[in-house]
C-alpha cells in the first residue's frame, strides 16, 4: 500500500490491520508495540518532530510527552525482532520521501492563505485599485480616506477599514 496519509489516518490503518487500538489506555504489551509502530512511522518515515507526536496523541486521548517518544523509538528495533508481526504491518506501509508531514501541513497552509486571498483580490473594487496609475496612488489615498470618513459622519459607522 503506497500511502501518504496523514498521522489519524495511519492509526486507523493500523487498527483496521491489528485491531488494536494504539490510543487505548493501557500497557498491554501488543497495544504498547503497535503504538511504538506508529510513533516510527510518524517520526522515521513522515519526518514529524518529538513534540509534534506527542501533541497529536494527546489530542486522540492517549497521554505521551516526548520523552516517551524518544523511548519507544530506541527500543522499537527489539520490539520488532521479537514481534514478527510488526515488521509485517510496517511493510504495508511505503512512503514518498520528498516532504516530511511539517512542510506538507505548511504548504496546505499557504495554499489555503493563497485561496484566499485571491478570492479577496476577484472583487470590483480591487480591480479598480490595481487600475490607479502610481502616479496617483498618494492623491487616491487621501481621497478613499475622506470617503471613508464621509461614512463615519451620514451612517455615524466607527468602522475604519
Amino acid at each position: 500500500m503506497n500511502v501518504n496519509l496523514k498521522p489519524i489516518e495511519l492509526a486507523e490503518k493500523i487498527k483496521e490491520i491489528t485491531g488494536i487500538n494504539v490510543f487505548e489506555n493501557t500497557r498491554r504489551r501488543s497495544v504498547i508495540e503497535y503504538r511504538y509502530l506508529l510513533f516510527y512511522l510518524l517520526r522515521e518515515k513522515l519526518g514529524m518532530r518529538w513534540t509534534r507526536i506527542a501533541d497529536f496523541f494527546k489530542e486522540n486521548g492517549k497521554n505521551v510527552d516526548h520523552s516517551t517518544v524518544i523511548h519507544a523509538l530506541k527500543t522499537y528495533p527489539y520490539h520488532k525482532r521479537s514481534n514478527k508481526k510488526l515488521a509485517e504491518v510496517e511493510s504495508y506501509f511505503t512512503f514518498r520521501q520528498d516532504l516530511p508531514i511539517d512542510q506538507i501541513n505548511r504548504l496546505e497552509y499557504l495554499e489555503d492563505k493563497y485561496n484566499k486571498l485571491e478570492y479577496m483580490l476577484d472583487n470590483a473594487l480591487v480591480r479598480l485599485v490595481y487600475k490607479i496609475p502610481e502616479n496617483r496612488h498618494e492623491e487616491t489615498m487621501m481621497h478613499l480616506k475622506n470617503v471613508i470618513k464621509s461614512f463615519e459622519w451620514k451612517y455615524n459607522d466607527k468602522e475604519i477599514v
